[in-house]
């Protein structure tokens, strides 16, 4: 004769008691669901280069595909479709890098950047190469109002996200084009420009100078200040950007750079300067551009992880974020092409050296820096104004 259940376990038989029964099954869902949250973190944690974009939107800093479409069309956008990969319809000789399109834009994760108008040199085009690519971008805007946004100020950038639209921040790059005038200033603020490089490239005399000798600049500071526009002190020399550090109420950024302790290159920011960013709570934003970073034949992704864990041993996470600089002239490292590429560079970071780089750091550098510093530079323009109406 088989003996029953309750003779043969005689220790479950409490268990089988209905009241019983609950607390054991439920004892056992706590279990489980404790077990699967310390699994998902696991999981989440080990691969969080991959998901930050997911989870924090991607600022990627510069984009110069503006003046591109300017070389390429001069500016007839009614040619363009951004819905395609431009590789496979231009070459690089006419097409500059081809760096950026809408299908890679999505790919790389992008959520906001800064749309770039570059100004001229000589003095018959350093306006009116500004007007045009301003031209460019409000009417690519435009053209493509499902995908793009424009930002006017800081609060736009999570209404761009929720919409699932690029936030679109219109940035003019070269002083010069400003003519000394705060008015040609107001004009481009009144466009939607929210951040003007005051040098570039150019030999400037309001940019370049050893110090600042002219009332005009300070005031051009100071205006900025009182707009809520972005100060880039990229391509100043650096007396000229301590100088510009000392008289600006708002934190200021430099919006395209690397670190000069690895590799001396023009427009590279040395420890002094990087202190004094941070000291301000400005942002130093790290370029992809090849020329930057090291031997251009030789630089690769692994050399932008390099300058930027450079930058954050020497002031912490709060102060760095993607320079990008997409769509210039110069090449960019291997393994980041072109704007599908971001996502590679939180999965090194991760992989270099994941207990530096936490959940928490990694959105830092994806976007909640700049989110901060955007709103920073806002605050200081709604304080001036309230001590102006005083």
């Amino acid at each position: 004769m088989v003996p029953d259940f309750k003779s043969r376990c005689p220790f479950m038989v409490p268990l089988l008691q209905p009241q019983r029964r609950k607390l054991l099954i439920g004892g056992i869902c706590v279990v489980l669901l404790v077990v699967g949250v310390i699994l998902l973190t696991y999981f989440l944690c080990s691969g969080e280069g991959e998901f930050v974009l997911d989870r924090t939107p991607l600022f990627a800093g510069r984009n110069n595909l503006p003046e591109s479409l300017m070389a390429l069309w001069a500016g007839n956008l009614s040619l363009l479709n951004l819905n395609s990969d431009l590789r496979e319809i231009y070459q690089n000789d006419s097409c500059f890098w081809c760096n950026t399109d809408l299908p890679r834009l999505r790919r790389g994760k992008v959520k906001s950047q800064f749309w770039i108008a570059n100004a001229g040199c000589s003095n018959d085009s350093q306006i009116y190469s500004t007007l045009k690519q301003l031209d460019i971008i409000d009417r690519l805007i435009k053209k493509y109002p499902s995908d793009f946004q424009l930002i006017r100020q800081s609060k736009d950038l999570k209404e761009a996200h929720k919409n699932n639209k690029l936030g679109s921040i219109i940035a003019v790059d070269g002083g010069q084009s400003l003519m000394d005038s705060n008015a040609v200033l107001r004009i481009f603020y009144n466009l939607g420009v929210r951040a003007v490089a005051l040098g570039n490239n150019c030999t400037l005399e309001s940019g370049n100078t050893t110090m600042i000798k002219s009332l005009e600049m300070e005031m051009v500071v100071h205006e900025m200040n009182t707009l809520g526009m972005m100060i880039d002190i990229q391509g100043l020399s650096k007396i000229t950007q301590k100088n510009i550090l000392n008289i600006s109420s708002a934190p200021v950024m430099i919006s395209h750079t690397a670190a000069a302790a690895l590799y001396k290159y023009e427009g590279n920011t040395d420890d002094e300067i990087m202190e004094l960013i941070k000291s301000r709570d400005g942002l130093l934003m790290i370029t992809f551009d090849a020329l930057n970073l090291g031997k251009q034949d030789n630089v690769t992704v692994s050399d932008v992880t390099k300058h930027i864990n450079y930058v954050v041993d020497k002031i912490g996470f709060d102060n760095i974020a993607i320079g990008g600089n997409y769509d210039s002239y110069g090449e960019k490292p291997a393994g980041l092409e072109d704007v599908s590429d971001f996502p590679l560079l939180f999965k090194e970071l991760k992989a270099e050296n994941g207990s530096k780089w936490t959940a928490g750091n990694l959105d830092k550098l994806a976007g909640t820096n700049f989110e901060r510093f955007f709103k920073n530079v806002e605050n200081v323009r709604n304080y001036t104004l309230i001590l102006e109406n005083e």
